[in-house]
Order: structure tokens, then sequence, then C-alpha cells
């Protein structure tokens, strides 16, 4: 009885995020369409940075009160937000990507090995996560200089700046709003479930941090805009290794066992390298199939942190 509270509070901040990050969404893609940029650019740089709002709000509201939880939401999301908003999606409709979506995979895998071999000697120093966040920024100067002259642009109805200023203002309220209210209900369930910090985030608080990511990558796919789906995921990943891990880094120099390391940049290495090679397939497009091993890929994973991660 005394979990019930707690879970409602923590069920009603997904559904507050959702909404809030819907808002943004709708507000950031009328003013990335006046770059001229093409799907999977947009999905990569613009829309990812606004899709990663609630796990960078949740994993810097979380540091204060446990680096284990802050690193746990960090990575978790990561490691989820590939099988869930690609692998899950794929299994209703045939996404569809170009080229360019290798390259940003690669990096992905890059920003993941970088994040490991920075972490292995167990702590992330203020240097360290200063030079994650210029790696960001190399990635996006790439992203765009490489894709501004893509014919194939993004077309979306656009909206008044009034509207699209209320809407960026309501969604942020929103978001900071979901943000608190998972970061406390989910402590509140660590204490009562007896589970270990590292894991709750890395499960649950991530699970529900990556709600607007995969709403974006639901819809796009409907509209058979796979580009704005996987560059969403791919570009909402690397942002959060580069410069939400870098913040941490910075702000509160991070401490971390080899466990936890193992058990989570590794799967994220993992599970980007499986879609890696999906991308490298001659037909440009992620089936059923694919879908499934992404999917099992994850399940597989969750089994290893559930047997090793679950308990202090």
């Amino acid at each position: 009885m005394v979990l019930i509270f707690p879970v409602i509070i923590f069920i009603l901040a997904v559904i507050i995020l959702g909404v809030g990050s819907h808002f943004i969404v709708d507000s950031s893609l009328h003013l990335t369409q006046k770059l001229k940029l093409s799907g999977i650019a947009v999905g990569a740089v613009f829309i990812a940075l606004i899709t990663a709002l609630p796990e960078t709000f949740i994993t810097l509201l979380a540091l204060r009160k446990s680096q284990m939880i802050a690193f746990g939401n960090l990575v978790g999301s990561n490691i989820i937000n590939i099988p869930l908003a690609i692998g899950l999606p794929a299994l209703i409709t045939t996404l569809t990507f170009s080229k360019f979506a290798r390259r940003i995979s690669l990096m992905m895998i890059i920003s993941a090995i970088l994040a490991f071999l920075f972490l292995l000697n167990g702590y992330l120093t203020p240097p360290e996560g200063w030079l994650l966040i210029l790696c960001y920024f190399i990635y996006v100067i790439y992203v765009i200089k490489k894709e501004k002259n893509n014919n194939q642009k993004l077309k979306i109805e656009g909206y008044s700046n009034l509207k699209t200023a209320l809407l960026f203002l309501i969604g942020g309220i929103f978001l900071l709003l979901g943000c608190y209210l998972i970061v406390e209900s989910g402590l509140k369930i660590v204490q009562e479930m007896k589970i270990s910090e590292f894991y709750i985030g890395a499960t649950i608080i991530a699970l529900g941090s990556i709600i607007p990511e995969t709403a974006v990558s639901f819809a796009a796919a409907f509209k058979k805009q796979g580009e704005i789906s996987i560059g969403n995921i791919l570009g909402d990943n690397i942002f959060t290794m580069f410069v939400v891990l870098g913040l941490v880094g910075i702000l509160n120099p991070l401490i971390v066992k080899r466990r936890e390391l193992y058990l989570s940049i590794l799967p994220i290495i993992f599970i980007t390298t499986i879609l890696f090679l999906i991308t490298l397939k001659k037909d440009r497009k992620i089936r059923r199939m694919k879908g499934l091993i992404l999917l099992i890929a994850y399940l597989i994973i969750s089994a290893l942190q559930t047997i090793f991660l679950k308990r202090y």
C-alpha cells in the first residue's frame, strides 16, 4: 500500500512529460523547417536536442540526490531508446533511411566508446566533461555542413510566432514539472523496494524519460518519415552521451563502479552496433525481423542488468 502513491505520481509525471514534450517538439519543428535541412539532419540535431531535455533535466535533478540514479537514467535511456523507438515501430511499419544514417550510428558508437574509456578508471573529471561537450559541437557542425545542401528537405506545417512561443513556454513548464515528479517518485520507489539506485535509474526512470523521443519516432514512422525517427533517436543518444554526461562530469565529478560501467556503456555499444550493421544493408529499410532483433537484444541486456544490478 505504501508504494501506491509514488507509483501514481510516477505515472502522472510520465503523462505530464509526454504532453510537455509534444508541445516542445511541435514548436521546434516550426523553427527547424526554416533551416532547410533534410529529415535526418533535423531529427539528429534539432528534434533530438528537444526530446533529450527530459533525460537532461532528470539526470541533473537526480545528480543532487543520487549519482547512481543520475548515471543510471543517462545510460538506461540510451539503451532503451533504440529497441523501443526504432525496433518497436519496425514491427508495425517499415522504416526507410538514407546513407547518412550509417554515419550517425557510427558517431553514436564512437561517443559511447569515448565515454567508456573516460570512465574506465572509475570516475569522470571536469576536463573530460568539457572534452565530451566539445565533441558534441563538432558533431553538430559536421551534420549541418553535410546535410545543408540535401535536396530532400523537411516539409512541415508552420505556426505563427506567437503560437510557437506559447507552445514552447507551456511545454517547458510541463517538462520541468514532469521531470521533478519522476525523480521524487523514483526515489520513493527505491527506498520502499530496496532496489539499487542505479537499477531504478537505468530502467523505470529511464523508461519514463524517453517518452518524448518514442512518441516522435512513432509519429514519424507512421508518416513514412523514417529518417526523422532514426535521426531523432541516434541524435538524442549522442547528445546524452556527449553533453549530459559531460555536464555531470563538470558539475559533480562522477564515480562509477566497474560492474555498473560494464553493464551500461558496453550494452549501448552493443545495441548501437547492431543498428549500424542494419544500416549497411543496401535496401535502406528496417523491417519487422530487424526490429525484432533489436528488441531481443534489449531483453538480453535487461535480463543481465536485473540479475547483476537489481539489488545493492
